[in-house]
């Protein structure tokens, strides 16, 4: 065995331990999430923020000290990781072990999400007795994801990809997906910026984490990847599995968000709605065009 092949099992070997703590943390993470059950610290049902703004607390489980509106987005992302985002990292990382680039392309994805959940777990939800278990998780699915990114060949996955592929559709829709959120968020967030006022959403938070991943992570690396993908750039066909894995996970993420906000009664902006709802089912058919563009593992 030479040198290269003796790292890429050692790297390999470490990857797969790595995912086994996130598989498993994940899982206790979720389902801790949905547990209800009735807090015994006194805990206020409006809290007054550093804004101004009468802000209903959720009160119940392990979001008690959340509002309404961000304790059902985390149980609806609680759903999403345990029914899609921990199944689809299981079966990515069985098919990499064979080899298989498909396998490698859904392990990555699937760390990707992770990664994104649990860093705005980390910052976003108030503090409660998972704090530790979300900052493990978004430290080992960080290293998780880097390993992930390296087991790819340099042109791996541009290799494997078919004859004949809908190239234009797959990076016309990442960069419209990154124009599209960038626009979404910056719609809330300028006009706060003119006016002085809180933005909305903020509620008794110290800042808008969530579109500050979005704008400074997805959105930069959704049109960057579309941009390198129409040109056929061996780095966007990579960034572009990976990617599209993340996408369609958080796109089913924020799907289930809206869910379980308008049945907690929370009231949602009928713009968002629409844009995410477009994004969901466009999403899922872009993810799963560039899922079967690759070939099969033989």
């Amino acid at each position: 065995m030479t040198r290269h092949n003796t790292q890429a099992v050692h790297r390999q070997r470490i990857l797969t331990r790595l995912t086994i703590i996130v598989v498993i943390g994940s899982l206790a993470a979720a389902l801790a999430g949905l547990i209800p059950y009735t807090t015994t610290a006194e805990i206020p049902v409006r809290y007054t923020s550093l804004y101004g703004e009468q802000v209903t607390l959720d009160g119940t489980g392990l979001y008690a000290r959340d509002s309404v509106s961000c304790a059902a987005q985390a149980r609806g992302q609680d759903w999403v990781t345990l029914l899609i985002g921990i199944p689809l990292l299981i079966v990515g990382t069985r098919n990499s072990l064979k080899g298989s680039t498909r396998g490698k392309m859904l392990q990555a994805g699937s760390l990707g999400y992770i990664l994104y959940t649990y860093a705005s777990y980390s910052f976003l939800s108030m503090y409660n007795s998972l704090y530790l278990l979300y900052v493990l998780l978004f430290g080992v699915s960080l290293f998780g994801f880097i390993l992930a990114w390296s087991n790819f060949g340099e042109s791996e996955v541009s290799d494997m990809l078919k004859d004949r592929y809908p190239r234009r559709f797959l990076g016309g829709y990442l960069i419209a997906m990154g124009v599209l959120l960038a626009l979404m968020w910056l719609a809330r967030i300028v006009p706060s910026i003119m006016t002085g006022e809180a933005p909305v959403g903020i509620e008794h938070y110290t800042t808008l984490v969530i579109q500050t991943l979005d704008l400074g992570v997805v959105v930069p690396a959704a049109i960057i990847t579309g941009i390198l993908f129409l040109r056929r750039h061996v780095l966007g066909a990579t960034l572009a599995g990976i990617l599209f894995i993340k996408l369609l996970t958080m796109a089913l993420a924020l799907f289930s968000m809206m869910l379980v906000m308008a049945s907690s009664g929370v009231p949602l902006a009928l713009g968002e709605v629409v844009i995410f709802t477009l994004l969901l089912a466009v999403g899922i058919v872009a993810s799963v065009m560039m899922f079967l563009s690759v070939k099969p593992h033989n």
